[in-house]
């Protein structure tokens, strides 16, 4: 789960920057790769972390969880980034949790939405217009509602990303502050600036919860 999720969210990252930061050129192979080792082994600690707070109170709880330890592996990631390609100010590795209320917000819509809602979905919404029970059919209306739930998330919930981004590259920012920054640069297209990459990786991360992380942690 931890090693291939970390193959794409790096990527994802440096994209957002260069999105944030337009005329930046960046080698995506290279950058990447010299950060995936740490960008696994934090995302290894992120779900072994996560998953008592699951078992002793709830998934929502758990995905609130996970968004804020996600804000820090993505703010390892913006700041290395951002770091070596000359971007931000004051970029310092200490601020790899700035912004978590951010991410507190953006995974409990993003993974947490898809995760929790799409049984609920395909049953009220696609079992009327797809009543068969085989077994193709009730694959197909399962991946409809995660995949479908994935990017209706991702777009709810990308300001709030972008608003992290601000904060982890521009340290000197605070959640007002980033707010104002991203809106007086990009106005209100920061909602959806860059989106197309997270959708990218949130259906694999949806794709990996569903086949990996549900198993483990049960469908509720």
């Amino acid at each position: 789960y931890s090693l291939g999720i970390s193959v794409f969210s790096p990527m994802m990252n440096l994209y957002q920057i260069t999105r944030l930061n337009p005329g930046v050129k960046a080698s995506y192979l290279r950058l990447c790769t010299s950060i995936y080792p740490q960008q696994a082994a934090l995302r290894m600690i992120q779900v072994n972390v996560a998953t008592p707070i699951k078992d002793n109170l709830n998934p929502w709880v758990a995905f609130a969880a996970l968004g804020v330890l996600q804000g820090g592996i993505y703010g390892h990631a913006n700041i290395e980034l951002a770091r070596r390609l000359g971007v931000g100010s004051v970029v310092k590795l200490s601020g790899i949790f700035r912004g978590s209320l951010f991410a507190f917000a953006r995974d409990i819509i993003s993974q947490g939405g898809p995760f929790m809602l799409s049984h609920r979905f395909s049953e009220r919404y696609l079992d009327p217009i797809l009543p068969a029970t085989d077994k193709t059919t009730m694959a197909a209306k399962h991946w409809m509602s995660v995949l479908g739930i994935s990017v209706v998330a991702t777009y709810a919930s990308h300001g709030f990303h972008v608003c992290q981004t601000a904060m982890q590259t521009n340290q000197s920012l605070s959640y007002w502050g980033s707010m104002r920054h991203v809106y007086a640069r990009h106005g209100i297209r920061f909602l959806t600036n860059g989106a197309e990459a997270r959708v990218g990786l949130l259906l694999v991360t949806n794709v990996f919860n569903e086949i990996f992380l549900k198993p483990a942690w049960g469908d509720r």
